[in-house]
């Protein structure tokens, strides 16, 4: 079974691959604007530039096609990575190009520094596709630390002469002079930047982690109600986590292994877990088919009901019908356990229709949808009948007033099933 673990795994798996595809796009983009435009001044500027781009578009395509959840941390590592050299290999080729490309580049301190902050927005932007708050926090620390005490340093460093000022006179005068205004105003919008790149980051993890818990809830849905049904609730016409339980009219239906106790004592244990799932899978098979709903496993026996968590019109029919599924299933089953030598398997089968409660029980801890009341003892101790009335197949008149009936069949009067004082009138049915 899935757990909330690998559901949120498949929305990170997502992430990367939009991650992977919006690195597709934006180098393709500048891979074309470079058979037009020459970026930079110098040719192996232009060429570096073009090999990056085009070497992080294949690298983001193959992430893109391959990734999955077994693979999705290596390349996620490796897409980390990409990034962060494409990163570096930006913020070093624009002064490179631009000292030796200028004859007197100090002309152009201070108009320069108004831009140096493009390529540190656009990479912090990028990095909300990954769609992951810890890949998030990573590059905007890297980005951070590497353009502020990295860049700007050695800008700095680079250009001695370089200052800050006000003075607009100065700055359109002196080229050593760069804008405070502009400057700061750059530096505070960076810190925006981060801080709300990280916040929505934080919201789409905590996001993440809320789809997966709903994923996974979802998922359950599979193991109990047909895929109609399942399709229902899914698009919230029916309600199935209700506060309050409600009364249906519900065909209850049980199964059990005829002799399993006698059969599994000669068996190994890992053979006793995959005979019961064989059958089990095969009754479930037969209960979706006919829109019924799951109800429990108990050992051998497998419960199920039909007009839960609402009516489709002919819940007795459908009961009635998966039954003749069932056994039509078992036959054909049996004769592949025959051909491989494995013993035949034979079941019993009762149904019963009646007036059942139907919600949720337990607490917050554990919550269990049920179906409560006495046509599920009755139906229960109809399938045990089976026994005395020396067929594997039984139905009360209950239901038989409700259906078609078909087959072969045995209307049996007053019979006093086990635990309950009035008789009942039942159908049993020959294979």
């Amino acid at each position: 079974m899935r757990t909330e673990f690998d559901h949120k795994r498949d929305r990170h798996v997502a992430g990367l691959k939009l991650s992977s595809a919006v690195f597709v796009v934006t180098n393709t983009i500048g891979i074309i604007n470079f058979f037009f435009f020459q970026t930079f001044n110098l040719p192996e500027s232009n060429q570096i530039v073009l090999a990056n781009l085009t070497i992080g578009m294949l690298i983001a395509g193959s992430i893109f096609y391959f990734v999955n959840s077994g693979n999705y941390r290596f390349l996620l590592a490796v897409s980390v990575l990409k990034v962060i050299l494409s990163f570096i290999i930006f913020r070093q080729i624009i002064p490179y190009d631009f000292v030796n490309s200028i004859e007197n580049p100090e002309a152009w301190i201070g108009r320069s520094m108004d831009f140096q902050f493009l390529v540190p927005l656009s990479f912090l932007l990028f990095s909300l596709t990954y769609l992951r708050f810890s890949v998030v926090l990573f590059l905007s620390i890297f980005i951070t630390v590497y353009f502020f005490g990295y860049e700007l340093y050695g800008y700095f460093q680079m250009f001695p002469n370089a200052y800050l000022s006000t003075d607009m006179g100065k700055v359109l005068s002196d080229n050593n002079a760069i804008y405070r205004v502009f400057f700061i105003a750059n530096v505070g919008n960076f810190v925006i930047y981060v801080i709300t790149v990280l916040f929505v980051s934080f919201l789409i993890e905590r996001l993440t982690g809320n789809i997966a818990r709903f994923e996974k809830s979802n998922a359950q849905l599979g193991r109990y109600f047909s895929p109609q049904i399942k399709e229902e609730i899914e698009s919230s016409e029916i309600e199935v986590i209700g506060k309050n339980p409600k009364g249906l009219d519900v065909a209850i239906l049980f199964t059990d292994i005829v002799n399993f106790t006698k059969l599994s004592e000669k068996m190994d244990p890992k053979d006793v877990l995959s005979l019961l799932s064989d059958y089990q899978s095969i009754m479930i098979d037969s209960i979706f088919a006919h829109k019924g709903t799951v109800d429990k496993f108990v050992g051998d026996a497998v419960m199920a009901n039909f007009g839960t968590p609402k009516s489709v019109g002919n819940d007795a029919q459908n009961a009635f019908d998966c039954a003749l599924t069932m056994n039509k299933k078992l036959k054909e089953w049996n004769k592949t356990r025959e051909i491989n030598g494995l013993q035949k398997i034979s079941h019993r089968i009762g149904i019963h229709f009646g007036s059942c409660v139907v919600g949720n029980i337990g607490n917050e801890l554990r919550t269990e949808f049920a179906v409560i009341g006495d046509p599920v003892n009755v139906a229960s101790r109809i399938c045990d009948s089976c026994k005395e009335l020396g067929t594997n197949f039984v139905i009360s008149k209950d239901l038989a007033n409700r259906i078609v009936l078909t087959g072969k069949y045995e209307k049996v009067k007053n019979f006093r099933i086990r635990g309950r004082e009035e008789s009942i009138d039942l159908v049993k049915f020959y294979s």
